[in-house]
């Protein structure tokens, strides 16, 4: 599926699990690709199930209010409480839960919707898709994801091992301005989501590498509140060395190791709007 609109449990409850056993959705099929831990995926590896294999082929009118209650962070059990199990038959250790949901559109006809979770490896939902293009009808409040994750490079940001604004980069200022100007524009739209993670390499003392990309973080925080996006959108939080992009021998020189490792200095910014 092409242009769509991106917008810890251990165990569901009895009942839960009852229903999900009646409708065959205990398994842990996926049909996306590349699902991190952190529950994120890229576009171009989203894949929505056929219509004709779902289980509850006719869909759900779902509460609207349920629906815009759906935030990231959202635990399985919750999300059955709100609109129910999935429709296909994506269980409790699945990464993705897909539904069928009809909307009536401004002509009272009846729009029908995919609807799709992103779990991460707590079975927390971090990211909604809808297809196609046009859904869900804009007169809906609900959690829509921008249709990417923005990295910025710490070397570009920041001189080597600093994390102050005094310690920013003249390109990595070029690139907080441009990335400021979009998020206002996102303010436009509706309320905005930033949720802001710095990274490290695993260079360093671990308690080091977290608090330097935890001051990175706050540090990019800071500047695009001071270009005028609503602090109240924003978190920032610093991730160190644990989560890594790029894994390199460590029979490498110490420059060939620091080059190597260049992709895990990082700043990421996933954004969230709601319509």
């Amino acid at each position: 599926m092409n242009n769509q609109f991106l917008g810890k449990v251990t165990s569901l409850g009895t009942l839960s699990l009852a229903l999900l056993a009646m409708t065959g959705c205990l398994g842990s099929k996926n049909l996306s690709q590349g699902i991190t831990d952190q529950g994120r995926v890229q576009q171009q590896d989203i894949v929505f199930p056929e219509l004709d294999t779902a289980w509850q082929k006719n869909g759900q009118f779902p509460n609207s209010e349920n629906l815009a209650k759906i935030r990231p962070g959202i635990a399985k059990d919750d999300l059955y409480q709100l609109i129910g199990p999935p429709h296909f038959s994506e269980g409790s250790n699945a990464r993705e839960w897909d539904y069928i949901l009809k909307f009536y559109d401004n002509n009272q006809q009846v729009k029908v919707c995919q609807y799709k979770v992103i779990f991460d490896k707590e079975y927390k939902g971090q990211e909604f898709y809808w297809s196609p293009a046009d859904c869900p009808p804009k007169k809906i409040a609900v959690v829509q994801s921008i249709p990417e994750r923005i990295n910025l490079g710490a070397d570009t940001l920041f001189e080597f091992n600093k994390s102050e604004a005094q310690n920013m980069l003249p390109q990595g200022r070029r690139e907080l301005d441009e990335l400021a100007q979009k998020l206002r524009e996102y303010q436009q739209m509706g309320q905005v989501m930033v949720s802001i993670t710095g990274h490290t390499d695993r260079k360093g003392d671990n308690a080091y590498n977290m608090n330097l990309s935890s001051q990175r973080a706050q540090t990019v925080a800071n500047y695009l509140v001071n270009q005028g996006v609503s602090p109240n959108s924003i978190s920032a939080t610093g991730a160190g060395e644990l989560q890594p992009v790029q894994q390199c021998s460590t029979a490498l020189s110490r420059q060939q190791e620091i080059d190597c490792l260049q992709p895990n200095r990082r700043v990421t910014i996933d954004v969230t709007v709601v319509q």
